[in-house]
């Protein structure tokens, strides 16, 4: 798989206060080795947006069976959608911020769509508001009548998302592809790493939701992807402890 050097510019000031313009460079992995390395490659995304459709289908169904006053397993998950919630947020936070502006500048015939894209990152909002309110009244005693109205903004939740995702990756990736730099297209990666979770733990966790249903090559990218330490700490014993969260997550549902 081939590795790129990438070009960045900046300027960093000398100690007698002038500004001094450097260029970096740093290399970045393609899933596809043969996809042009001057153009976005999209199908990155589609694996953030594979473990999110994954995690959202599965959490509604995790939640369904938690049993009356299991307040141990309440929180346990609770803290999992908690996790999903902000990967989430912080996606989609960065593509308004980031990626719709230059389209409507780029693709000004496109308006339309990226008003909608931006009306269902609303109505995902919207959702995660009232799942983000009713989460701490379950968590708190695992009362059966706060985890059946969860499990219902769940569902609802999942179904508004899935919808999103659906229309973005078939209408919206292409425009990215054809009218974006390649520069543009790594800034919600920089968003990621600044907005994204704080912890160790949480950060290996995220990683290995990613990772989890990714095929090799693009398991490749994604460690590439990943600060050297991170990708150390993830092979020394990240990867170990992804899977016992993960059976801990799931453990009382057949979920695969």
């Amino acid at each position: 798989m081939a590795a790129l050097s990438q070009i960045l510019g900046c300027s960093i000031q000398s100690s007698d206060g002038h500004l001094l313009k450097v260029s970096v460079y740093y290399e970045f992995m393609l899933i596809n080795p043969d996809a042009p390395a001057d153009k976005p490659e999209t199908q990155q995304m589609k694996v953030i947006h594979r473990a999110m459709r994954r995690e959202f289908a599965q959490l509604p169904e995790l939640i369904a069976v938690v049993p009356a006053g299991d307040t141990a397993r309440a929180r346990l998950l609770g803290d999992h959608l908690a996790l999903m919630l902000g990967m989430l947020h912080e996606h989609h936070e960065a593509e308004d911020e980031l990626l719709w502006p230059l389209l409507v500048e780029r693709v000004p015939l496109q308006q339309a769509l990226i008003n909608l894209m931006e009306q269902q990152h609303e109505a995902v909002a919207q959702a995660i508001g009232v799942i983000e309110a009713e989460l701490p009244r379950w968590t708190a005693d695992a009362n059966l009548a706060s985890r059946d109205s969860l499990t219902g903004s769940l569902r609802d939740l999942e179904a508004a998302l899935v919808e999103h995702l659906d229309l973005e990756e078939t209408e919206v990736l292409p425009l990215i592809h054809d009218h974006l730099t390649v520069l543009e297209w790594e800034a919600p990666k920089r968003h990621a790493m600044k907005n994204g979770p704080k912890s160790l733990t949480s950060k290996l966790t995220m990683a290995g939701i990613v990772l989890e249903d990714a095929t090799p090559r693009e398991q490749a990218w994604f460690l590439n992807e990943m600060p050297p330490p991170a990708r150390l700490l993830w092979r020394a014993f990240g990867a170990r402890r992804y899977q016992a969260y993960k059976q801990s997550v799931r453990a009382e549902a057949l979920v695969q």
